[in-house]
């Protein structure tokens, strides 16, 4: 399969977990790494605050394009573009970088992680959009927050508010396939929102069945 020349038509309706990390450049990943176990990788607001500067400082220094992101108690959502043949160096930079600083911290040993970060790759932006709705609707799934704006330690406020503040994350990327007219784009992405959770998707973005029911909603919503 010729990745790179699907990436390039975006015109193959999947979104599909890799055995092999991909490491091509303009290539959109969601990435979801796990602590080890019942192990928490956030024990406090600073915890969370040291994963969103490393975050930021690492899309910098990679020239990632940073989508959107949750940061949960055990695990942690990222969704980006590459626009170099980075990913290895970028992933490993982060995720060492908060396992020294944690470890440090609480003064223990070993791994924090329950093993290496998984990939999924979106070649379609129905499933793009899927991903990021997913990505914001995590916490309220996880019974963290009422609504998915509430939640601090995610990007879905950059989406959702009126007049956001200003970001490394690029929610203009994916608010765009919307409408043209941002406000609005921001209006219809707070509905999708709000629908999105009544849908019964268990381990989105992981089961296949799961994946085609979101993504489905997500087609209708971009091509209405």
């Amino acid at each position: 399969m010729d990745f790179s020349d699907l990436i390039a038509k975006r015109r193959t309706p999947r979104i599909f977990r890799v055995t092999r990390k991909l490491n091509i450049p303009d290539l959109i990943s969601h990435v979801t790494q796990r602590a080890a176990g019942k192990e928490p990788l956030f024990v406090e607001d600073k915890d969370y605050l040291v994963m969103l500067g490393l975050l930021k400082e690492i899309s910098q220094s990679y020239s990632l394009q940073m989508y959107a992101f949750s940061l949960m108690p055990n695990h942690v959502h990222l969704l980006f573009g590459l626009t170099e043949d980075n990913l290895y160096g970028a992933m490993r930079d982060l995720f060492f970088r908060y396992v020294l600083w944690f470890n440090r911290k609480y003064e223990r040993k070993g791994h924090l992680f329950g093993g290496p970060y998984r990939q999924s790759v979106c070649l379609d932006d129905s499933y793009l959009l899927a991903a990021s709705l997913y990505i914001h609707l995590n916490p309220v799934r996880a019974q963290l927050a009422e609504e998915p704006k509430n939640y601090h330690w995610s990007s879905c406020r950059l989406y959702t508010l009126t007049d956001p503040p200003k970001s490394f994350i690029n929610s203009q990327f994916i608010l765009t396939m919307l409408s043209d007219d941002l406000p609005q784009a921001r209006e219809t992405y707070r509905v999708l929102l709000k629908e999105g959770a009544q849908i019964n998707s268990g381990e989105v973005l992981e089961e296949e069945r799961s994946i085609r029911d979101f993504a489905f909603f997500s087609h209708q919503k971009i091509g209405s």
